[in-house]
């Protein structure tokens, strides 16, 4: 038989060995050879036998290259599924490195944005400058329902301001609520910051919640030497927010103690500690400031100069700590008689300088008799004893009587000594 027909069986067997089963392939090549063995009926030549072997045996052949094949193929898909799945995974963290790293640097910003917020906080000495570039910062960095500042006195702990931010307005000084005295008794006993979510099952929630209704709450104290001076809240700010929130409400605290502690050494330089009026240093400075303006604006200016009538008999009848008590009471009763614009201090021992703006010489005469009487009428309780006491007044005016400091001060000294020779107790 001509070898391309053997070729063309082979080919045939081959190919129904892939397409088929292994039962009709084994079929298809015994009929194969069956066929060739009848054609070659009369001369079976080795070639036949050959080729009817080989084409029986080609589907076991076949059979298990595909059994192998698959068995790659499996593998394969196996290993590209794995690698195509470390691919993926891959990616994922790729992606998530590449959000932690934005989330870092969105954290360093504001780390950064509160650093320099602090920068311009520490560059002020005043409460209003500080609390204005803090409520700026806290409008600009979170977000939040309502914030309030509870500002506490001393030393009585009771609520002396409270001060509230909201989105799209200005801080505004506000009247304290229930609420803000919750807080503050609150935290009062805890000393501690006070962070709250609706999700958790506090005893300080359900005592808020009684007052008013919010999401989340932060209530943080003001502490100045060791003293809650204040307590600082914020109503429904996001909780990814707190640490930031706690970050400028540190820097803010540390400022505002800065501020309170610059006041007391101001107060200390200005203020008289046992009188609470003016020292002599900051009364003269005063004083010498509204000559200036008086003269510019030309307008009438007065100086009273007063003088306790035998303090110093009485401080050696009481001793100086009745002396003392009586000092300062007398400075109180002068304070009160007078307008928030005027200018008292303290210029000597027992001597008072008072500094009327405005106030021409017939005003001055109505107000130091309203002074003198005050005084006049005064029973002074200081420890064991009563004591009472009169003051004389000597008063001087700008321009008539000076224009400068200096020369009324001497005017109001001369009007003042007649007075004592007319027998104390009067106006000069």
């Amino acid at each position: 038989m001509n070898p391309l027909v053997y070729f063309i069986f082979y080919l045939t067997i081959l190919v129904l060995s892939y397409k088929v089963k292994l039962s009709w392939s084994l079929a298809a090549s015994g009929f194969i050879s069956a066929v060739v063995f009848m054609l070659e009926i009369k001369r079976i030549p080795y070639e036949a036998v050959l080729f009817a072997l080989f084409l029986n045996v080609m589907p076991f052949i076949a059979e298990r290259f595909k059994a192998s094949f698959a068995s790659y193929k499996f593998r394969m898909r196996t290993e590209l599924e794995t690698t195509r799945a470390g691919y993926d995974n891959l990616l994922a963290e790729d992606k998530k490195q590449l959000e932690s790293n934005l989330e870092t640097e969105r954290k360093m910003q504001q780390v950064l944005s509160l650093y320099e917020i602090s920068k311009d906080m520490s560059s002020c000495l005043t409460f209003e400058d500080i609390f204005s570039i803090f409520s700026s910062a806290l409008k600009k960095s979170f977000r939040f329902r309502l914030s309030r500042l509870v500002l506490l006195k001393t030393p009585n702990d009771g609520i002396d301001a409270v001060y509230e931010i909201e989105l799209g307005r200005s801080y505004a000084r506000v009247a304290p609520d229930n609420f803000d005295r919750e807080i503050v008794s609150v935290i009062l006993e805890e000393r501690k910051e006070i962070l709250l979510t609706r999700q958790e099952n506090s005893q300080f929630l359900r005592r808020f919640s009684v007052v008013k209704d919010f999401e989340t709450l932060i209530a943080i104290p003001l502490v100045s030497e060791e003293k809650i001076v204040g307590v600082l809240c914020v109503e429904n700010i996001s909780r990814g927010y707190f640490q930031n929130f706690l970050i400028l409400a540190g820097q803010f605290a540390i400022q505002l103690q800065k501020v309170i502690l610059y006041k007391k050494v101001q107060d200390m330089a200005i203020t008289d500690s046992l009188t609470e009026v003016s020292t002599r240093r900051y009364f003269l400075e005063r004083f010498r400031e509204e000559v200036r303006r008086s003269m510019r604006r030309k307008t009438s200016l007065s100086f009273l100069m007063i003088d306790l009538d035998h303090f110093k008999e009485k401080n050696d009848k009481f001793g100086h700590l009745v002396g003392d008590v009586v000092l300062k009471e007398i400075a109180q009763i002068l304070k009160s008689n007078l307008r928030e614009i005027d200018i008292i201090g303290r210029y000597g021992g027992e001597e008072f300088g008072v500094v009327l703006a405005g106030i021409s010489r017939e005003g001055a005469f109505q107000v130091a008799e309203r002074l003198r009487s005050s005084i006049e009428h005064s029973v002074f309780k200081a420890y064991d004893e009563k004591v009472s006491g009169t003051i004389s007044i000597g008063i001087s005016v700008f321009p008539e009587d000076g224009v400068e400091e200096n020369s009324l001060i001497e005017s109001a000294d001369r009007s003042l000594y007649k007075a004592k020779e007319k027998g104390r107790n009067r106006v000069e």
